[in-house]
C-alpha cells in the first residue's frame, strides 16, 4: 500500500499534475479492477513489481515522491507534444 499512498500524496500536493496522475492510474489499472475490493484502479501486482524492478532493482521499491512528480510531468509533456 506504500506505493498507492505516495502516489496519492503526490497527486494532492501537486494539483497541476493531479489530472495526469488520474490518467496514469486509469492506464495502468488491472483489468476488472472495478469488480474487486478495494475498488481502486491499481496495477496488477506482477506489473507493478516488474516496473519497480526495472526502475529500482527490487519489486517492493517505492519511488521517491520527487521522482514520481518528475515522471508525471514528463508523461504530461509527452502527451501534449504528440
Amino acid at each position: 500500500m506504500g506505493l498507492v499512498r505516495v502516489f496519492l500524496r503526490v497527486a494532492v500536493r501537486h494539483p497541476g499534475i493531479g489530472v495526469e496522475a488520474v490518467r496514469l492510474a486509469a492506464a495502468a489499472a488491472a483489468p476488472g479492477w472495478a469488480r474487486r475490493f478495494p475498488f481502486l484502479p491499481r496495477p496488477a501486482p506482477s506489473y507493478r513489481d516488474w516496473r519497480m524492478t526495472t526502475a529500482y532493482g527490487r519489486g517492493d521499491s517505492i519511488p521517491p515522491p520527487g521522482e514520481m512528480v518528475d515522471f508525471l510531468r514528463w508523461r504530461r509533456s509527452m502527451r501534449r507534444s504528440s
